[in-house]
């Protein structure tokens, strides 16, 4: 099937113009009933200086980029409709056009409606994103606005009816269409899944599920089925603290002859200490790759979150370890640590800090990633970004901030000779509407 045919734009449009006419009819339905509506707009005017665009070891280039990013939120909800968007659009402008002009959009729509009370309903959602083509870096953690980035676009939409069983047992049955597609690099996707999931609540405080999920698979390059059946618990055994766990096991079967199977569990605990949250948990879990038909993401995290009077404070630390399941490579492995803290130093002054460090391994196979020829950022092992800034709160719903974030690629925190150093100064201006 050709993602980007006209036939298949065709479908996509009537898709949301049905889901649409499927709203209106039923906002019409209950016109005469409460509901609630907020909408937030807000713009942002920012001037920023970057003393190594292109992220370069030598030779680096200066430029200022003013940012202009107008964007807003809405909240809808009727008895039988609820919608939620978010949506930021931000334009760059490059004074000594060491780039072309960024149009960046980051939008999340989701919405569900009730078909049939109680039994009937119907969740769509569409995410678009700027994501890594490199499904182990995350572009928030990133200075560049361009380099091993791609547009991500994923579009779902779900009927399936709940069904009541007794009073403490549910069963939800039902069909999720999801359609993943890439402007830029990456490789489109797209799925058909049936899914059953129950749940049953022992007390108020304990609760346990199970389920099965069918999904068929296709791509550009392969197409596969994958079975997976789970089971769990959630044991909520004192304020701000619970234990849970999930697992199961997924059988893929794709149509090139390679079968594969493995386990995936989310399992943790949440503990209040008293003076912190701490958090443990460990996940296995399909993740979406834009240069992979399928990667399986198995990771270890562990936090601490501590609320202050004036402000907070939060330690994080990860081993992530990535598997392309169709040919069964280990691509990499990152070890990550972070931390962030907020303070008022007086009303309306607020201070932050946010560092992070990351340490990739690679095994086997090199992840495939499509870099400027300029950019050597994947010649590194070593990522470290760190980002202090000032907000102040003024009148009329108007925020100014400064923010400073020094950035590098290197090969080892005691050795920074031939790294890639990143400099990074913004100014910006917000008023919210």
């Amino acid at each position: 099937m050709n993602f980007n045919s006209p036939q298949a734009g065709l479908l996509r449009l009537l898709m949301v113009t049905g889901l649409l006419c499927i709203g209106l009819i039923a906002g019409t339905a209950v016109q005469s009933r409460a509901s609630e509506t907020v909408f937030k707009p807000f713009l942002a005017v920012s001037e920023e200086v970057n003393d190594n665009v292109y992220q370069t070891t030598s030779n680096k280039q200066t430029d200022y980029i003013t940012h202009v990013t107008p964007g807003a939120s809405f909240h809808y909800v009727t008895p039988l409709w609820t919608w939620d968007a978010a949506d930021t659009f931000d334009y760059s402008k490059y004074a000594q056009k060491s780039e072309s002009d960024q149009y960046i959009n980051n939008a999340n729509v989701t919405g569900k409606i009730t078909l049939l009370d109680n039994f009937m309903y119907l969740e769509v959602s569409d995410l678009y994103q700027r994501v890594s083509l490199n499904v182990a870096q995350d572009v928030a953690n990133q200075s560049s606005l361009f380099i091993n980035q791609t547009n991500q676009n994923i579009a779902t939409v779900s009927p399936y009816l709940l069904w009541r069983l007794g009073e403490k047992g549910t069963l939800k049955t039902g069909f999720r269409y999801t359609d993943t597609r890439y402007w830029g690099q990456g490789l489109d996707q797209f799925s058909h899944c049936a899914f059953a999931d129950f749940k049953y609540e022992l007390t108020p405080k304990f609760s346990l599920s199970a389920g099965y999920d069918f999904v068929w698979s296709e791509t550009i390059t392969a197409h596969y089925d994958t079975h997976d059946v789970y089971g769990g618990f959630n044991y909520q055994y004192a304020d701000k603290s619970s234990l849970f766990g999930k697992v199961g096991n997924s059988w893929q079967l794709f149509n090139s002859g390679e079968n594969v199977q493995f386990l995936f569990w989310d399992a943790g605990i949440i503990h209040d200490l008293g003076v912190a949250i701490a958090t443990l948990e460990t996940t296995v879990q399909s993740s979406v790759d834009p240069l992979a038909v399928s990667t399986k993401t198995t990771s270890y995290t562990g936090k601490l979150d501590k609320t202050l009077s004036r402000g907070s404070v939060g330690l994080s630390g990860s081993y992530s370890v990535y598997d392309n399941t169709q040919n069964g490579v280990n691509t990499q492995r990152k070890l990550s640590f972070s931390g962030s803290g907020r303070y008022e130093v007086i009303d309306s002054l607020i201070a932050s800090l946010t560092l992070t460090a990351e340490h990739f391994y690679q095994q086997g196979v090199e992840p495939t990633v499509i870099l400027p020829e300029q950019s050597m950022v994947a010649d590194f092992r070593d990522h470290l970004n760190a980002t202090t800034g000032l907000s102040y709160n003024l009148n009329h719903d108007i925020a100014v901030s400064l923010n400073y974030t020094f950035e590098t690629y290197c090969n080892g925190l005691n050795d920074f000779s031939g790294a890639i150093m990143i400099n990074r100064g913004i100014l910006n201006v917000r008023k919210n509407f």
